[in-house]
């Protein structure tokens, strides 16, 4: 089994939506969108365990993320798709998504050429 394939690390209900929506190495996505993505899912995550773990939402955690601050651009439409899809995620779900994530964005397919 290849390790940058979603469900690798964990398959659930949740997931395997993402994966219909967004295949299952989730290719529809662009590097860009990954990226952000991961910015989501890790701010998320740390949040979950740092404050009040039951009523922070993955929507609040892409707001938290700051896009306009650090990159100067809105949220992209996509993001707030996939944020309000994956409602209710939990954080071992996010953890297994992030590991996919770090794989493709590195060694699979959202990986950058090297010049």
């Amino acid at each position: 089994m290849t390790t940058d394939l979603v469900t690798y690390y964990g398959q659930t209900p949740i997931i395997d939506q993402l994966v219909e929506n967004y295949g299952a190495y989730l290719e529809k996505l662009d590097r860009e969108s990954k990226l952000l993505l991961r910015t989501v899912l890790t701010n998320y995550v740390f949040m979950r365990e740092r404050h009040e773990p039951s009523s922070y939402t993955l929507i609040e955690a892409s707001r938290d993320a700051l896009f306009v601050t650090f990159i100067g651009i809105d949220m992209p439409q996509l993001l707030v798709d996939i944020c309000s899809q994956l409602n209710g995620l939990t954080t071992h779900e996010a953890e297994t998504i992030l590991e996919a994530l770090q794989h493709q964005i590195r060694w699979g397919n959202a990986c950058q050429a090297v010049n």
